[in-house]
């Protein structure tokens, strides 16, 4: 394959980004329908990050997409823990297997660890994240009602980070 880049979004590149993550989705193993909606509520919301929303681009095409947000561990005494939330890491069928989701959530981790974040959470397919270090999230004693909690998965950008926190996920 072409060599890729990744880079910050741009408000130019919303509507190739919402028909990506759409088009991504017909094909991926777990999925609600509404992904691109999703991510589209989230970029307007504001907890939204312009930073932490990536593209993946070669010659001039969008390939890959991902976005991580700010959402809230609200925690069994009443306090409020800010992680990140990936929400959808989105590469287009022809370019999986080259390493463009590998590379996208690699360089999410990168700048969230250096904006200071401690911790991300997902919804996935373990399958796949697993690799990337994610775990159940259920493991730190954090769920998020209504997702089965294999699917609930958590990442410590900071080692231990997660030690302390235990409640439940904000609003998605």
């Amino acid at each position: 394959m072409k060599n890729f880049k990744i880079r910050q979004e741009t408000k130019e590149d919303l509507d190739e980004v919402y028909q990506l993550i759409k088009t991504a989705f017909e094909t991926a193993k777990v999925k609600d329908g509404d992904e691109q909606d999703f991510a589209a509520k989230l970029r307007e919301g504001k907890n939204f990050i312009p930073e932490l929303s990536l593209v993946a681009e070669t010659d001039g095409k969008l390939i890959g997409h991902i976005m991580l947000t700010k959402t809230p561990v609200l925690q069994r005494n009443g306090e409020r823990y800010t992680a990140l939330l990936v929400a959808p890491l989105s590469v287009l069928l022809e370019y999986r297997d080259f390493g463009v989701g590998s590379a996208l959530m690699k360089e999410g981790l990168r700048l969230a660890t250096e904006m200071g974040y401690e911790a991300v959470f997902l919804t996935g397919d373990p399958n796949y994240y697993n690799r990337f270090g994610y775990q159940s999230a259920a493991n730190f004693g954090i769920i998020c009602p209504g997702i089965p909690d294999q699917f609930v998965l958590a990442y410590e950008l900071v080692p231990n980070a997660l030690d302390k926190v235990e409640g439940t996920i904000g609003e998605w």
